[in-house]
């Protein structure tokens, strides 16, 4: 196998991003991979069908920026999907049964990790391959055939041989490989192949439908009883289309030329309806010999064959998860406000950097809490179109899917690609980046946006590093300090970044801020409290929150701020204390934690001491000492045999995934800032403002569970703020540095409203 350019220049399909055979996880499940078949030694007549792939890959007069918005159908084949170019498959020229063994491994390897193969030949031997890998990965046959060609394909010995380009069907028919009741045919014509070898295709029960059939009934006929022919008891489509049977007027370029073919325009019509009326899980297109068409519009016809397929994919997709059926004829500029539109967006920007209008939203992460931000956003007005990208993109195409509205869409993106992440952006149009990752990949995000000159949100902010030498004393790199860092460039360009607005940080922020301009008129010292009495059935012990993260809070030394003295550390689980928590909750013991609150606050708010505590209770305060004890909490790697594994993936991937407990999770959940100094009428005044959501109710009314919902109502109102101008300004900002009140306005409007206690003045520390 090869990721590289057999003959000729080193490029992907139109620019599309490379991809690694060798690294299955660089495929993308649910999307397609390009794969080069340069190979034509299996030709009867004209040779040159192994600089195919390098033609079709190239052929465009339009940017090559891996992107191809489809005008009638609306999609993005390449981004929607997406697709990735594996480079070509290492095929020695005249060694037929290793260049055919190498494909069939390339195209295994594909289907293997999720993805639709997409191969570019190459003459048609390499049918053999393909389908071959398709027999072996859905069962023999169980995978039907449309096959585009001037000529059948079911010769049987041919000098001497029966592996060539005439060939391949038959091989695979006889194989077992291929039913011939699953094998349809469409553009034969010409003088071949003879008597024998139809009777013989008649015999397989192949359907074939020759150009004089197809003029008379018409194409459209034809496709229709092509299709039913093929969907018969079968497990999927693979088409496969050798560009010969398209007229040598308009696709010249080619081994076996036969007058007498399909037009360019039917041959498009063709397979972007195969693409979206079948269960396609494969394509092939072949027999483009460039040095024949000095015009190279058979390698563009090649190229468009590709893309038109693709959009039909694209767009049963987003039909599927719609529930709708997109109506291709509409006019180009009717209603032209949604996704992979060309639509420039609705937002604007003042002089200030104050936006206004509706908003075009790329959210990086589609695990809990960037599903519940897609559920809840879908709800608002003021968001234009949310491109939900991730990882893994059958995990971001299921929650498109199940906010079923048309302004979303799913990608493929890697957080940690700077480059990948700014070309969605530019792709799309969108206005702001919205961070639902963990705090790993906050950097290349944060810088993405940077470069992108668009807006960004996180809730959680870029990682610490603990004092080498004195780490229980004196703070290393606080959270945030790498972003801060950049704060001068954010103000420069004019744009907004806005830094730990999820719940903790974000609302308890909100809080202080709203304290410190309606309650007090000294604050001596602020103090979130975070507690819950979640419950999780049928598990003794399960986080109800990324145990990941948990860690990475709970067991780096917490920051405290005094006035005075600044920022300085403490052991973990210092400061013990037991909080009363509203509605029901009651006594929960909290520690302090390290967290953004202690780091954001004290920058917009005169405060005396923050601190943060997390309710954890007794029981998981022991449990995180004793990972702490054996160092299973690290996030370095250790050897284990042959395995170099972190002992904090190896926990997290042994406890349930928290986003899949929330039918069985009962209990509430609070978020909340304590305040203590001298209200507005300057006596002494202790408060408690909170926010506390029931599970029971976060799942009926939003299907998430209670503590990632009031993590994700965050963004989404902070969001709605800048789309309609309340929340402004550039640089890089925290809650704190905005009014209050229209952001606990707009959480009531979500149907859960905040509270504020009233607490006995206690002494200060």
């Amino acid at each position: 196998m090869s990721d590289r350019i057999m003959f000729g220049p080193d490029y992907t399909f139109l620019g599309v991003p490379r991809c690694d055979l060798g690294d299955p996880g660089t495929l993308p499940a649910g999307g397609a991979v390009v794969l080069g078949a340069p190979f034509d030694s299996g030709v009867s007549y004209r040779s040159g069908a192994r600089f195919g792939p390098g033609a079709i890959r190239a052929a465009c007069y339009l940017p090559h920026d891996g992107a191809r918005p489809h005008l009638a159908l609306r999609v993005d084949p390449l981004t929607d999907l997406p697709v990735c170019d594996a480079g070509d498959v290492t095929m020695p020229p005249g060694e037929i049964h290793r260049a055919l063994a190498a494909l069939r491994g390339a195209v295994t390897t594909v289907l293997g990790a999720g993805a639709i193969p997409v191969v570019l030949g190459g003459d048609h031997t390499t049918a053999m391959a393909d389908v071959q890998a398709l027999a072996e990965h859905y069962g023999s046959g169980r995978i039907s055939v449309i096959h585009f060609d001037a000529h059948a394909d079911t010769g049987d010995v041919e000098f001497g041989s029966l592996y060539g380009h005439g060939q391949p069907f038959r091989r695979l028919i006889e194989s077992g490989a291929l039913a011939g009741e699953r094998f349809v045919q469409v553009g034969l014509r010409g003088y071949w192949p003879e008597p024998q070898t139809l009777a013989w295709m008649a015999r397989q029960g192949i359907r074939s439908f020759e150009m004089a059939e197809i003029g008379a009934r018409g194409l459209d006929d034809v496709l229709a009883e092509a299709l039913e022919v093929a969907g018969r008891d079968s497990d999927g489509v693979f088409l496969s289309v050798d560009i010969d049977v398209v007229d040598p007027g308009t696709a010249p370029g080619t081994g076996t030329p036969e007058p007498g073919g399909l037009t360019s325009r039917q041959l498009l019509d063709a397979v972007r309806r195969i693409g979206r009326d079948s269960n396609l899980v494969g394509m092939e297109i072949v027999e483009v010999a460039p040095s024949y068409d000095h015009s190279d519009v058979t390698a563009l016809l090649a190229n468009r064959v590709v893309v038109e397929t693709l959009s039909g994919v694209a767009r049963r997709r987003v039909d599927a998860a719609n529930g709708t059926r997109w109506d291709e004829t509409v006019p180009v500029l009717s209603g032209r406000s949604g996704m992979g539109s060309g639509k420039t967006s609705g937002m604007t920007q003042s002089a200030a950097g104050k936006p206004s209008g509706k908003l075009r939203v790329l959210l990086v992460g589609a695990g809990g809490v960037g599903s519940a931000i897609a559920v809840t956003a879908a709800r608002r007005d003021y968001l234009d179109a949310m491109v939900v990208a991730d990882y893994n993109l059958g995990r971001a195409q299921h929650c498109v899917d199940r906010v079923a509205d048309g302004r979303f869409v799913a990608a493929q993106v890697d957080a940690t690609d700077i480059d990948a992440v700014a070309g969605l952006l530019k792709r799309y149009e969108c206005d702001v980046l919205l961070n639902a990752t963990d705090p790993r990949f906050v950097m290349p995000l944060f810088t993405a946006a940077l470069d992108c000159g668009v807006h960004y949100l996180d809730m959680a902010m870029s990682l610490s590093q603990p004092h080498p030498t004195d780490p229980y004393h004196v703070p290393g790199v606080k959270l945030g300090d790498e972003q801060f860092a950049m704060a001068d460039a954010w103000e420069k360009s004019g744009r907004l970044a806005l830094v730990g607005m999820g719940v903790e940080p974000g609302l308890s922020d909100v809080f202080a801020r709203y304290a410190a301009d309606h309650l007090f008129s000294r604050i001596d010292e602020i103090g979130v409290r975070d507690g819950g009495n979640l419950e999780v059935e049928g598990y003794s012990f399960a986080p109800t929150f990324s145990i990941w993260t948990t860690i990475e809070e709970c067991l780096n030394p917490p920051v405290i701020f005094e006035k005075g003295r600044g920022h300085f550390t403490t052991a973990p689980f210092s400061e013990p204390e037991v909080f009363d928590f509203p509605e029901g909750i009651g006594e929960v013991e909290c520690v302090n934690v390290e967290h953004e609150e202690v780091l954001l606050i004290p920058r917009w708010i005169d405060v005396g001491r923050v601190t943060f505590k997390y309710g954890l209770g007794r029981e998981f305060i022991e449990m995180l000492k004793m990972q702490h004890t054996l160092g299973i909490d690290k996030v370095e790697k250790v050897q284990v045999g042959d395995v170099a594994v972190s002992p904090r993936d190896v926990i997290a991937a042994l406890l349930p995934d928290p986003a899949t407990l929330g039918d069985k999770m009962h209990g509430k959940t609070c978020a909340g800032t304590w305040v203590r100094g001298l209200g507005t009428d300057s006596e002494p005044r202790e408060v408690y403002l909170y926010h506390v959501v029931d599970n029971d109710w976060s799942m009926r009314e939003y299907g998430s569970q209670a503590v990632v919902w009031q993590t994700a109502v965050c963004p989404v109102i902070a969001l709605e703020l800048i789309a309609n101008g309340t929340w402004s300004g550039a640089g890089l900002l925290g809650p704190e540095a905005f009014p209050a009140q229209p952001f606990l306005d707009l959480l009531a409007e979500h149907g859960s409203p905040w509270g504020i206690r009233e607490e006995s003045p206690r002494p200060a520390v």
